[in-house]
């Protein structure tokens, strides 16, 4: 069990060696529960051997009181015993299981963090919500009831059927002479069960997903008058649900129901034969009265057995996504430290796509210079984000190498490399928590007094302090109690918070409002004055004064230069700055 690990999906282990995997460090524990778990079923039979013997007793006027108490204590003492190893046992469970839950999500978080992110982006919000809260969830049952109880289930029938074989072999056959049809019928129900499982945990998973970002894009969903049985994705997603519910119920209802109603019978066969044997004198009367009685007590086992394959299938279902997810490739980086020579970027002939096919970017090769200011600007999809998102180790190089400090950025531990670069994306994202928590993100050591600085320098202070709690006010879910120049002021005061040696800024006020427009502006000139800035530009009038432009079309590099030069050697670059100009009239015209 210890040498499985998540990986070819083609090859995964069975459902119980993938459990067992998360509860690695308490296996022994829980080996140990299933063991009480036994015990406890095991003691749980002498109640009914102690009323066959009652029973008997008063039948042939051999019981005395003396007797009857004893017998009582004995069923006393089992019934609490068995109480006490269920209990024990199933206290283990859960605190294995609770262990065991939390793993999952602690691991399943921190692949999120070493996977590219392209694996995040392409993924819906919905489904990283099944995968850290359903899945897991439906998982709870399986380790803290199913695994002890499974044994268990199995192991009282077997005894209490070997108490009555010793007592007659004939009535022993007899106990389960109604198990045989039962199994048909169960075999019944297995028949093409996985697959319906598998589609029915797919349509769960795929409608929470879709409800997600129909619960997201509800705004734009009521602006065009839509409504939800109209909106398709969602629509199709519910009725897959609906028919894959039906055919996983259809196949299991009347099986089970007939499984149900067959192997509690043990009295179809056995009361008739053991009368039989009793008149004839072959079987005495405590022996008929035992042997009567104790399959009566395994049948309850016998039926939640019967119930295992659709739990072992839910239970293999859910777990295959966490299996997989902790198996995606990831962006393998050392652990040890290295040491930088400079805070300079350098590309080398990189090529990069998203995905198989069609490449993002083409032999790209370019270099900063410490302190220097570097901007990239082209037209939408020319891949000028794409560059910054790999400087910022989002996610690995094609082909080439981009190199940081005189290192392959490949071998440079990322926690290592973010202490020297500071990512600020157009799209802004708060956390729903305080606004000083957001601010502290870029250090999570920083005083009070620190995160009102890193404020103040991105002109959010006063903004912050009207707040209705001031800077232990919520920002919200994904900041949404902010504005858009609001939201992006918090972002930059925490890059500054976290003071890095380059400054990457991809489209930082894109979405800035003209009234925050220049107020997000000064705080950006607070946040790079001194650094290494590479600035993704959409608005050719900021940058330039830049040391170096970037000119890209359709994923390679076409010019490079000052803002001058490219005006008169670029005709991208003209005709972009001339359109700039007839957008904004008061931009900058310097030439």
């Amino acid at each position: 069990m210890d040498t499985v690990a998540p990986g070819n999906r083609d090859a995964r282990p069975s459902a119980f060696a993938k459990l067992f995997y998360f509860m690695r460090p308490d296996k022994g524990k829980m080996i140990l529960s299933l063991a009480l778990a036994c015990i406890g079923e095991a003691l749980g039979m002498v109640p009914y051997i102690v009323v066959g013997l009652l029973a008997a007793g008063l039948v042939e006027s051999t019981l005395t009181l003396s007797m009857a108490a004893w017998l009582c204590v004995a069923a006393a003492f089992g019934q609490v015993a068995k109480f006490f190893f269920t209990w024990r046992s199933s206290m283990m469970s859960h605190g294995i299981a609770f262990k065991a839950l939390r793993t999952m999500r602690e691991m399943m978080a921190e692949k999120m963090a070493r996977v590219p992110m392209g694996t995040i982006v392409d993924t819906p919000t919905g489904t990283f919500k099944n995968r850290f809260i359903d899945n897991v969830n439906q998982l709870e049952d399986a380790i803290a009831h199913f695994m002890p109880e499974l044994p268990s289930n199995v192991f009282a029938p077997v005894l209490a059927m070997a108490i009555v074989f010793a007592v007659d072999w004939r009535m022993g056959l007899a106990g389960i002479a109604t198990i045989p049809l039962g199994i048909l019928f169960y075999l019944g129900m297995m028949r093409g069960y996985k697959e319906k499982m598998a589609r029915y945990i797919a349509s769960e998973q795929a409608m929470n997903a879709t409800l997600v970002e129909y619960v997201n894009g509800i705004q734009v969903i009521k602006a065009f008058g839509r409504s939800a049985s109209s909106y398709g994705s969602f629509s199709q997603a519910v009725a897959e649900y609906h028919d894959s519910t039906l055919a996983w119920f259809r196949q299991s209802w009347v099986w089970m129901a007939l499984v149900k109603a067959v192997v509690p019978c043990t009295l179809l066969v056995s009361l008739p034969l053991g009368v039989w044997l009793l008149s004839t004198g072959q079987l005495g009367l405590p022996a008929f009265m035992v042997c009567i009685s104790i399959p009566l007590g395994f049948i309850g086992g016998v039926l939640k057995f019967a119930q295992a394959a659709s739990q072992i299938s839910r239970m293999d279902a859910c777990l295959n996504v966490i299996w997989d997810f902790l198996g995606l490739p990831e962006l393998t980086r050392p652990h040890e430290r290295v040491e930088l020579s400079g805070d300079s970027f350098s590309f080398e002939n990189v090529s990069f796509s998203y995905h198989e096919g069609a490449e993002v970017l083409r032999d790209v090769s370019f270099q900063t210079k410490p302190g220097s200011i570097t901007a990239i600007v082209g037209p939408s999809g020319s891949g000028k984000s794409t560059v910054a998102k790999l400087m910022a180790g989002f996610w690995d190089a094609g082909g080439g190498e981009i190199r940081y400090g005189g290192h392959d950025v490949r071998d440079i531990p990322f926690g290592q490399l973010m202490e020297h670069v500071a990512y600020v994306a157009q799209d802004t994202f708060l956390f729903d928590r305080t606004i000083a928590d957001n601010i502290r993100m870029g250090r999570p050591d920083a005083t009070d007094a620190e995160v009102e600085e890193a404020a103040r320098a991105a002109g959010a202070y006063e903004f912050i302090e009207r707040l209705p709690q001031g800077f232990d006010t919520p920002a919200g879910e994904a900041g949404a109690r902010l504005s858009g120049g609001e939201r992006q002021r918090i972002t930059i005061a925490r890059a500054m918070l976290k003071n890095a040696d380059v400054v990457i800024l991809d489209e930082a006020t894109a979405y800035a409002d003209p009234e925050n427009e220049a107020l997000v502006e000064r705080a950006i000139s607070e946040l790079v004055a001194g650094k290494t800035l590479v600035t993704i530009a959409h608005r050719l009038s900021t940058i330039t004064g830049a040391d170096q432009i970037i000119v890209m079309d359709a994923g390679r590099i076409i010019a490079r230069g000052r803002h001058g030069d490219l005006l008169a050697s670029c005709p991208l670059y003209a005709r972009m700055w001339a359109d700039h100009r007839n957008a904004a009239p008061d931009a900058n015209e310097e030439a």
